[in-house]
């Protein structure tokens, strides 16, 4: 610690920060050896859990930090683009079986960031774009329960699917949820703890349960 009382880092720091690289890239290698399709530079934290690597398609320098949870099964897979990362604690599941794995499937493009602890069931497909940025315990669900027979248990009626799509340059702030066949507009941002149930125009700025629009960037920006 410096004179004035503010913490420095050190030259263990900096080792300890390269040994833990040289780990997760060791641990990347094991899962392309287990069959997952990945770029150079491909990381994965301690704990990190990935159900059907085959199904894992990666580009460079993506870093899945500890303890997340990837269930990759489904024809169309889990892609992650270039230079993006997701942070621990993440769960993921496409929704496939050995029998059915044709409906879900995940991506994410270039550049985008996962904070920690997301859930994103993927059963009806979540396609995210490039430049997002998912804040910390965002849930992602596309798909939805049948529960119109009042005389059925629900479990026994059946799921939907839609669809999720994240456009390109979004912000999705702290805790929101995102819900089935939804689409947010390239640009726009949703406020921390939103429940968003209807698409998001673009550059539009939507808070709230359920969300709404509150405001637009483009208006901000003139």
């Amino acid at each position: 610690m410096d004179k004035g009382g503010e913490a420095e880092t050190s030259c263990l720091d900096v080792l300890d920060h390269r040994i833990e690289r040289r780990r997760e890239l060791w641990r990347g290698r094991l899962a392309q050896l287990r069959g997952a399709s990945v770029g150079v530079r491909f990381g994965l934290g301690p704990d990190v859990r990935i159900e059907y690597p085959r199904c894992l398609y990666a580009g460079d320098d993506v870093t899945i930090c500890a303890h997340a949870y990837l269930h990759c099964l489904s024809r169309r897979g889990v892609r992650i683009g270039s230079h993006s990362s997701i942070e621990r604690n993440m769960w993921l599941h496409c929704g496939g079986t050995l029998e059915d794995h044709a409906h879900g499937f995940f991506e994410i493009g270039e550049w985008s960031f996962v904070g920690c602890n997301a859930v994103m069931g993927a059963g009806g497909g979540i396609r995210i774009g490039n430049n997002v940025l998912i804040g910390q315990c965002v849930n992602i669900h596309a798909e939805n329960h049948r529960f119109a027979d009042a005389s059925r248990p629900i479990r026994e009626q059946g799921v939907t699917y839609q669809g999720v799509v994240v456009q390109d340059d979004v912000w999705i702030g702290s805790k929101a949820t995102i819900l089935d066949g939804v689409t947010i507009g390239q640009g726009a941002v949703i406020g921390a703890g939103a429940v968003v149930t209807n698409s998001v125009p673009p550059f539009a700025i939507v808070a709230g349960v359920p969300a709404r629009v509150i405001g637009s960037r483009k208006a901000d920006s003139q």
